[in-house]
């Protein structure tokens, strides 16, 4: 598996379909998932574990939430630490990590 993080509209997407396409699956906007989840009254640690568990080639495309402003309401503040915490399973899972700024990515994990 795959990570690729960085933050919003800076051409994660665009590098994975580049890099990666063709032999792997790509799931975009995984932030949003986690998202879904949370409000359906799933744990996202499991979800995202019972996904690996299924073995594929996957590249997983999640936003960085957590920069900036803290945001107000509980919930925002919630998700926001539910993120970064699958984010960093999915980093210590994962066989590369790469973060895309401006469309460039940097490896910051391989093994």
């Amino acid at each position: 598996m795959i990570l690729i993080v960085g933050g919003a509209y800076q051409g994660k997407t665009e590098y994975a379909k580049e890099h990666f396409g063709g032999e792997y699956r790509l799931l975009e906007k995984y932030h949003e998932v986690i998202r879904r989840q949370m409000q359906e009254g799933k744990n996202p640690l499991l979800e995202v574990r019972k996904l690996l568990e299924l073995g594929e080639n996957l590249v997983i495309i999640s936003d960085e939430v957590g920069y900036g402003l803290v945001p107000m309401e509980k919930e925002e503040r919630q998700y926001r630490e539910c993120v970064g915490r699958v984010n960093c399973f999915l980093a210590g899972q994962a066989e590369q990590v790469i973060r895309v700024v401006c469309g460039i990515g940097s490896v910051i994990k391989e093994t």
